[in-house]
């Protein structure tokens, strides 16, 4: 709880810095990385969604900083290639819950008096919220439980880029990477988890406050 404490602190504390406030919305197409075992052979993308809010803090006339705090679904589908004559689950879908804080700095390369071309990149944490698991069998009946506490770690984190455009400074659409480098595989001795996540989004961000 301590990391997710110290986050919010210091996304609030900035609060006072930036002129422009936004809000942002998209899909996400999410799966995490897992060593390859004896049956696990297929593992998918899931299809979530994010939504959250964004402040602009201008550092020259093409260089600005987005820090953007919001919630992110996350996850994976695995499907098993079990030998003929096994009854066990057919595949597992996971869903990971996430309060997470981008913080990319982005370049505005202006394409016209209306559109800017931006990109940038930077870090983002993440708190996790909430985790299920739904298992499938063969027979197409299914159950659906929470981890374990412990099952996962709570914290993640990593790199995020962006790329996209914007109009008239306010209207944008961006295609955006989440590139986790911790390990959430809470059980020790376990393979090494680590999530990505590609999402298209949209965003306005709402006239200055001078």
């Amino acid at each position: 709880m301590k990391p997710l404490i110290l986050t919010l602190a210091l996304f609030g504390l900035s609060l006072g810095a930036f002129a422009q406030i936004g809000l942002t919305a998209g899909m996400n197409l999410a799966k995490y990385t897992y060593p390859e075992t004896q049956f696990d052979v297929h593992r998918k993308s899931i299809l979530a969604y994010n939504f959250g809010i964004q402040y602009k803090k201008e550092l020259t006339e093409k260089l600005f900083l987005l820090p953007e705090l919001s919630y992110s679904g996350k996850g994976s589908r695995i499907y098993y290639d079990y030998p003929e004559g096994y009854t066990g689950p057919m595949k597992n879908v996971n869903k990971f819950q996430y309060l997470q804080l981008n913080l990319p700095a982005i370049v505005a390369i202006p394409l016209s008096d209306e559109l800017d071309y931006e990109i940038g990149g930077g870090l983002f944490a993440a708190y996790l919220l909430k985790a299920t698991q739904k298992t499938v069998e063969f027979d197409d009946s299914y159950v659906t439980e929470k981890f374990a506490s412990g099952d996962l770690k709570k914290m993640d984190a990593g790199l995020h880029l962006t790329t996209g455009f914007r109009m008239s400074k306010m209207l944008g659409f961006h295609f955006r990477y989440d590139l986790g480098l911790m390990n959430i595989e809470g059980v020790n001795g376990s393979p090494v988890v680590k999530t990505r996540n590609f999402s298209i989004n949209v965003s306005c961000l709402f006239a200055k406050n001078d």
